[in-house]
């Protein structure tokens, strides 16, 4: 996970926004919160929901797809559909925009960075007159196998 200064931020950030709403500040939304910013790269409900479980937490389904839409809402977390039916979160305080490769042999993902692709956006808002606002962009492949 981010540093412990930075969780900090993190949760003062989803309770500033739970406040502002009028939403119950429960253990059971931070702790949902603290594991999804403890997962190494992108987490699905299922993994996350077992995780939550075998650590002892009291967490229904329905509690961690609520609170889900709230960390989706206040921008903490990304949502991402990689080809199939499942979702997968990341965290997305403190990090920057990224694409990613989907490995379908092993069902990795792996994240990457290109300021070519910056130049691509400001070509296309240049030619249609449009400015956007986020982008996604998906590569799918199988590792090389070594000869």
């Amino acid at each position: 996970m981010a540093c412990e200064s930075s969780f900090i931020i993190i949760k003062g950030v989803f309770k500033a926004f739970l406040e502002e709403r009028r939403l119950r500040k429960t253990p059971e939304r931070y702790s949902i919160l603290e594991e999804v910013y403890n997962a190494k790269g992108h987490i699905d409900m299922d993994t996350l929901y077992l995780l939550m479980k075998n650590k002892n937490y009291r967490v229904s389904r329905a509690t961690l797809y609520n609170t889900m839409e709230l960390l989706l809402e206040c921008r903490l977390v990304r949502k991402h559909q990689f080809g199939n039916k499942s979702s997968y979160y990341e965290k997305a305080f403190f990090k920057s925009e990224h694409d990613h490769v989907i490995l379908t042999d092993t069902g990795e993902i792996l994240e990457f960075s290109d300021p070519r692709i910056e130049s691509i956006k400001e070509t296309i808002e240049e030619v249609f007159n449009i400015k956007i606002d986020k982008h996604s962009l998906h590569f799918y492949g199988e590792r090389k196998q070594e000869s």
